[in-house]
């Protein structure tokens, strides 16, 4: 027997049997209705659900020899950042592994630190670094219809000398493994997003021209009042 969209009553739910549950769905049943807050609406929006998440957190201690380019022992070293590498010889990867519960990522990344030698300051980029890992997920994963998403978060947090001309970094790797789905979702909502302020924008590096009005030479100021001396007054 297939479904109809012709069968049933809305909001009244009826078991395989045909006999009604005990407390049926009344047919005047509007879903997501708030009340005393008229400035409230019902949207249905095309959203992103996510349906099940897990997060991996990974150091890795990567050791630079940096032989034949410090000049004699390193004094001091110190974390800059961590980065992902994608291009086209070193792709990032978020699979489900077929007939499993299992997914795995893949990535490429390279840090930078700065250290002292007997020649002063310098900084150090390192060759790409791989990374894999592979997490187990709920039977979720075998469902079709979800996706999966990676996110990947680096950090280079410490570095120290490990050597006369070595150094040793902790990188740190925070994984996000996401099951989602684009579906229909019933929010209520104030409506559309008020208007946003302008932006600050730089048109010219010279400050804003403000003239005096009115831009004409000033008046001559009048010449003060000199009372009749004497006390006489004219006849």
């Amino acid at each position: 027997m297939g479904c109809s969209k012709g069968s049933g009553r809305p909001g009244l739910q009826q078991k395989k049997n045909g006999a009604g549950y005990s407390h049926p769905v009344p047919l005047d049943f509007k879903p997501m209705q708030i009340e005393n807050h008229p400035g409230y609406e019902v949207v249905c929006i095309n959203a992103e659900k996510l349906y099940e998440r897990c997060k991996s957190v990974e150091t890795s201690e990567e050791i630079t020899d940096l032989c034949g380019i410090a000049v004699g022992e390193i004094e001091d070293v110190w974390c800059v950042d961590a980065e992902l590498v994608i291009d086209n010889k070193h792709r990032f990867k978020c699979e489900k592994i077929p007939n499993t519960n299992r997914a795995k990522t893949s990535f490429w990344f390279c840090f930078r630190f700065a250290y002292i030698d007997q020649a002063g300051q310098k900084f150090h980029t390192s060759k790409p670094v791989f990374f894999e890992k592979t997490v187990i997920l709920s039977d979720r994963i075998l469902d079709k219809r979800l996706s999966l998403q990676c996110e990947v978060f680096l950090d280079c947090f410490e570095c120290f000398v490990s050597g006369p001309q070595q150094v040793t970094c902790c990188i740190g790797q925070l994984i996000l493994v996401k099951l989602v789905a684009t579906v229909e979702l019933m929010i209520p909502a104030f409506g559309f997003c008020c208007e946003p302020d302008d932006c600050t924008v730089i048109e010219t590096e010279c400050p804003e021209f403000y003239p005096c009005w009115p831009p004409f030479p000033p008046q001559p100021s009048p010449p003060p009042q000199t009372e009749p001396q004497g006390g006489e007054e004219n006849e």
